[in-house]
Order: C-alpha cells, then sequence, then structure tokens
C-alpha cells in the first residue's frame, strides 16, 4: 500500500487492521463501536449487499440521518466497488424520487422515521400505494430500485430489515476475500455521487472518485495534524460532503474517533463536547454561532476542543474571532471548497499565524491549480486581485447523465472548472472567500439553487411568475424569499395557501419563509426589461 491511502477501501482495510481495538464510532443512541467491530459490521453488510446482487459499478442510496448504519454502508459500498448516493434526510418524496430514478440506486437503505420526515410515508407516496410485495421494491418509474433496507424496526411488504439481511449474510455459504476486493478498487474509480444544487432547476449528481481520501488525508494532517487520538463531533449531516469527509472519512483514515449527533441542538453539543472530550469541533456559521450563543453555554465543556474546521458559508471577522475566543480553539481551520472539488480544494493550515487563520481560507491544497479571471473581460487576474475562482485538478468532473457537450458549460476551454465563487488573493497569495456570482442560496450550509425552488412554486395553477432570492437572516445566513405574480384573473389565493401546498414537495429548508404578490407592473425591470433581480430583496419589507 502507499503512504496515503488512493481509495476508501483501502483507507479503511489500513485503519481496521492498524487500531482494532480502539474506539471507532460514538453513536446518539449510545452505541459504541471499535475499529474491530466496525469490521465485522461492515464486513456482514457487505456480504449481504454481494447477495442482494451489487457488483462494481451499482449504485445504493442512503437516506438516512447520522448513525452508524451510514458508516457501515459508506464503507460496504467501499469494498464492493458500489457507488453510494447519499439522499438529503429531509427530502420530500419527489425530491428522493428524483435522485434515485436518475442515481439508478438498485438499493436503498433507510430508515422509518427522523424528526417529522417519516420514510416510510414517503416510500409510500412515490409507490402510489404499497412499496411492492414480499422484499422486493416495486415502485413505478424506478425500474432500477430492486432492493428497500430498513436499518430500525420491522420491514414492511417491499422491504427488508437491515437485521435480517445481515443475518442471513452470517449465516450463507458466502465467502468473500475483503483485502482482496479492496486491493481491487482504483483511485480513480467512481466511489460517491452526491446531488449538489445547480442553477439550472434540478440538482445534479456529481461524480467524485475514490482518490478524494487522498486529499482528505492531506487537508486533516496538513491543515491540523490529525492523528488517532482525535474525536471528531459531526455537527454535519452526513449525507453531504461537508459531514462526509470532513467527520467519516477524516476520522476513519486517522484511527480517531468518531462521535455522532443526530441532528444539530447546541445544548446536545455543548454536552456532548463536556462528556465525550471533543477535540475536533467542526461547523459552519449558524452552527457555530448557536453554540457560543447558546444560553447554557460553558467554556469548560470545551476544554478538550483544540481545533475546528469551518466553511460551508462566510461569516464577518468579529463574528469569527468572537467564536475562537468563547470556545477556546488553538487552531480554527477556515475551507473554501465545494462539492465539484471533492468537498475541501484550500484551507489555512495550524502552522499559519492565528491572524491569517481568523481572516483568510489559505492556499490551495497540493493536487489543485486555481486562477482568478475577470467576470466580465474573462482575463486571468494575477497578483493582487478579485475575480472568480476557475479551478482545474486531478479529476475531470462528470456530472450524471450529462453529456460531454453538456458539460461544458462548467468548464473552460482549457479545462478549468467555473466555481462560480468569487475570492480575493491578498498580497501574500492568500485567499479570502468574497461572494458568488451564480444564483445559489446559502442556508444554513445547505445550497439551495433559486431555480429549482422557483420550478415547484410555478408548478401551481395560479401562478403566472416567480422570482426566488436570498435575503440576509441573523440565524441562517441566508433564507429564500419568493416574489409571486399570480395569473391576471386570479384573487383568491393567498400566500399562506401556497406556502401549504408548496410544503409537501420541497424540503423545510427550501420553502420560501418570505412572500411577497407582485402585479405585473412591479417588477423592477433593467435596462433590457429583464426583471432585477438584485434589486428584489430591497423590496420587502
Amino acid at each position: 500500500m502507499s503512504e496515503i491511502p488512493q481509495t476508501v477501501a483501502e483507507a479503511y482495510i489500513r485503519t481496521t487492521n492498524r487500531f482494532p481495538e480502539r474506539e471507532a464510532i460514538v453513536s446518539a443512541d449510545g452505541r459504541r463501536y471499535s475499529y474491530g467491530q466496525v469490521r465485522e459490521e461492515v464486513e456482514r453488510l457487505t456480504t449481504a449487499l454481494f447477495m442482494l446482487g451489487c457488483k462494481p459499478g451499482d449504485r445504493v442510496a442512503v437516506w438516512l440521518a447520522n448513525c452508524p448504519e451510514w458508516v457501515f454502508a459508506e464503507f460496504a459500498c467501499a469494498l464492493l466497488g458500489v457507488l453510494i448516493i447519499p439522499i438529503n434526510a429531509r427530502f420530500r418524496a419527489g425530491e428522493a424520487a428524483y435522485v434515485l430514478k436518475n442515481a439508478r440506486a438498485k438499493v436503498l437503505i433507510t430508515q422509518k422515521n427522523f424528526l417529522t420526515n417519516n420514510y416510510l410515508e414517503r416510500l409510500y407516496e412515490m409507490a402510489g400505494g404499497d412499496i411492492g410485495q414480499g422484499e422486493a421494491a416495486q415502485i413505478e418509474g424506478l425500474k432500477d430500485l430492486q432492493s428497500v433496507v430498513l436499518v430500525d424496526g420491522d420491514p414492511v411488504p417491499g422491504t427488508v430489515g437491515l437485521a435480517d439481511l445481515m443475518a442471513r449474510a452470517e449465516q450463507s455459504n458466502v465467502s468473500l476475500d475483503f483485502e482482496a476486493l479492496a486491493a481491487a478498487r482504483q483511485p480513480e474509480d467512481p466511489a460517491w455521487i452526491f446531488w449538489t444544487s445547480g442553477t439550472t432547476g434540478h440538482p445534479k449528481g456529481a461524480v467524485l472518485p475514490h482518490h478524494c481520501i487522498s486529499n482528505v488525508w492531506n487537508w486533516t494532517t496538513l491543515a491540523a495534524g490529525m492523528d488517532q487520538n482525535d474525536r471528531v463531533l459531526t455537527t454535519f449531516p452526513v449525507f453531504y460532503v461537508g459531514g462526509n469527509f470532513w467527520c467519516i472519512l477524516a476520522a476513519m483514515v486517522h484511527g480517531a474517533t468518531l462521535v455522532m449527533s443526530a441532528t444539530f441542538d447546541a445544548d446536545a453539543i455543548v454536552q456532548c463536547c463536556r462528556d465525550e472530550k471533543i477535540t475536533v469541533l467542526s461547523g459552519i456559521p449558524f452552527m457555530l454561532k448557536e453554540i457560543v450563543h447558546d444560553p447554557h453555554f460553558d467554556a469548560a465543556a470545551f476544554a478538550s476542543v483544540r481545533v475546528g474546521f469551518f466553511g460551508g458559508a462566510s461569516m464577518p471577522h468579529a463574528d469569527i474571532v468572537t467564536l475562537v475566543e468563547r470556545i477556546g480553539y488553538e487552531h480554527f481551520i477556515q475551507i473554501y471548497g465545494m462539492t465539484e472539488l471533492h468537498g475541501i480544494s484550500m484551507t489555512s493550515l495550524a502552522t499559519d499565524s492565528k491572524e491569517h487563520q481568523l481572516s483568510t481560507c489559505g492556499k490551495s491544497l497540493p493536487g489543485f491549480e486555481m486562477i482568478l479571471v475577470d467576470s466580465d473581460s474573462g482575463d486571468v487576474i494575477e497578483g493582487i486581485g478579485t475575480g472568480e475562482a476557475w479551478y482545474k485538478g486531478r479529476t475531470h468532473l462528470t456530472y450524471e447523465g450529462l453529456t460531454e457537450e453538456e458539460l461544458s458549460q462548467f468548464y473552460s476551454p482549457d479545462g478549468y472548472f467555473k466555481t462560480g465563487d468569487v475570492l480575493h488573493r491578498r498580497a501574500d497569495g492568500r485567499y479570502e472567500f468574497a461572494s458568488r456570482v451564480k444564483d445559489l442560496i446559502k442556508v444554513g450550509g445547505e445550497n439551495v439553487a433559486a431555480a429549482e425552488i422557483e420550478i415547484v412554486l410555478k408548478d401551481h395553477p395560479k401562478v403566472f411568475n416567480v422570482q426566488v432570492v436570498g435575503v440576509v437572516d441573523d440565524r441562517r445566513g441566508e433564507v429564500p424569499a419568493a416574489f409571486i405574480e399570480l395569473h391576471a384573473d386570479v384573487s383568491d389565493l393567498t400566500l399562506d395557501e401556497l406556502r401549504q401546498w408548496a410544503g409537501p414537495k420541497m424540503a423545510p429548508f427550501k420553502v420560501p419563509r418570505r412572500m411577497q404578490l407582485m402585479a405585473a407592473d412591479d417588477w423592477p425591470r433593467t435596462s433590457s426589461a429583464k426583471i432585477a433581480r438584485f434589486q428584489l430583496a430591497a423590496l420587502l419589507p
């Protein structure tokens, strides 16, 4: 094996061989697993998925909140060469069905419910009634889906219980050589398809390769000196790249302990940091602000915390300073990245000065080449300056289902990926996040495309036109606001009715918290008569 693992499977084998007795996972419901026990669970699940017919290139979707089964599925899929498809735990039926269909998922691993999301209800909604007969999923429009696996409770028709499935695997005559499976995986093999919001409506599936694990290793080692003695708390959901790479993979690569919160709750986070002696506490702006402003905040609870990773959205410098002072971080590492750039492409380092850590997102990681481009002229900016960040890395980005011609809109002719983010290069070569070019709204760390919300709202028969923009929110950073023009002959639709109608069709964080009715003549216009979207937020009371 190489010094740095190049595949998820290689990292998994290496760590479980090296640290079988070390504590690997602490779950929110109190379960604890050593690395040796994780390996037992992963091998049983790997065998079970193999018995369900999963082979290299197949897709397994995971629709779960943060839990150990998420981790087991991640590594079982990695061993088999199966792509794992994370689905947002807050998605409604239509959103989940869109991902399952377009990702061509063969198996879905899910749970009965989490918070207000009843997953069985969502599955029945997709199926138009019964999910199927026996253990075979039969959901209209999801021709690739063959099995639905429930991790909790008794199975229902059309599903199989995870415990039953793994028991059968254990009792079977199937014997897999897990070391050989891991060795067969190649760095360039696709490992994940993360569905991420774009600017053109529906989310797109960004296909990421195994060698992202090397990026995680480089980042966590260089940035913070992580090792097997660290205890990493998942404040993030692990179904998106931040929680998955920054927490699951970061811990696993080093043999650290992964402490899994089921959902974000400031009080629970404070208590967990105290009880579990957390050393690595990460987050996105609204999470970290909630923690430090929690009425039960106790600085003593964070005595063991030495490093934090911060990303997902920008945050005023004064707030960062307050955060670092209250929690007592030895190192506070700012990150720039996106799903398409393997989650992490730029970071400050533990060796940087405190001023650099607090004020910049550092420099690009090895393996990435970045240029700044003037959005108007298209010229490359040299030296100090501000422009759109274009990246070139080890792997050419692929979006699931898009042709090379369709992909070309995201690339420059010489192969740079156009991020849509505006960065400022300082005299010392470090970078600061400035703004976004692309029409994305950052809701508590979740990327939401304005166009995605507009598509849903425009589907209402009484709605003629919709424009959605992001507006500043003290807690979430940004929230969607919708400006609605009804058909000329309609006057009986209220905004509350429209919001209730939209609620079941979108994850809660996408539903506009603020709406305003617009008459045809109310829209602000540019000189070319287009709607001036940049002026809309100012119209809100």
